[in-house]
């Protein structure tokens, strides 16, 4: 009898050891190709946001458009919105995702430190962070698309990396 505890000590410790040295499984991969990630997430999550801060110009003058104190419904699109950019960055850096190892890691992380700026400025209701935040999500995504998105030779929207260009953002 002891013989036949120790054969099955022996047997379902090896059976652990085995099971506990089974790789992890594989890292999901993006089912979203970016530009549906574009699409679906971080466009319309930005477009809401910056529609809790700023100021829109126009002939009449100048409209604020940051939420009043307590317009929860528009606070709480700000957050929401905030919280989906704050992801999208990492999931721009997925591998599969991720075009190269330098500027594109450097600005998706931009990406996801800027929607973490928004986040706290939504969560406390805070115009003015508001709309730093909705700068710096801007720059993000201009600086990412200045380097990524092909533009015709005439667009008005000039590459960095153009030699015929001295345009930069403004800052």
């Amino acid at each position: 009898m002891l013989r036949s505890l120790a054969l099955a000590s022996a047997v379902a410790l090896c059976a652990f050891a085995a099971a506990s040295q089974t790789p992890p499984p594989p890292l999901a991969v993006g089912v979203l190709p970016v530009k549906l990630v574009m699409k679906h997430i971080v466009n319309p999550a930005a477009e809401l946001y910056w529609k809790a801060g700023g100021e829109v110009d126009t002939a009449e003058g100048e409209t604020k458009r940051a939420p009043t104190a307590d317009d929860d419904a528009r606070w709480t699109a700000a957050v929401n919105a905030a919280a989906q950019l704050e992801e999208a960055g990492n999931l721009l850096m997925m591998s599969g995702r991720a075009r190269d190892n330098d500027k594109w890691l450097k600005y998706a992380s931009d990406l996801n430190a800027a929607g973490a700026m928004a986040m706290k400025a939504a969560i406390a209701r805070d115009p003015k962070a508001t709309d730093d935040a909705g700068s710096a999500l801007y720059n993000a995504c201009f600086e990412c698309h200045a380097k990524y998105i092909p533009r015709p030779a005439n667009s008005l929207y000039k590459h960095y990396n153009e030699p015929d260009s001295d345009f930069k953002p403004p800052k």
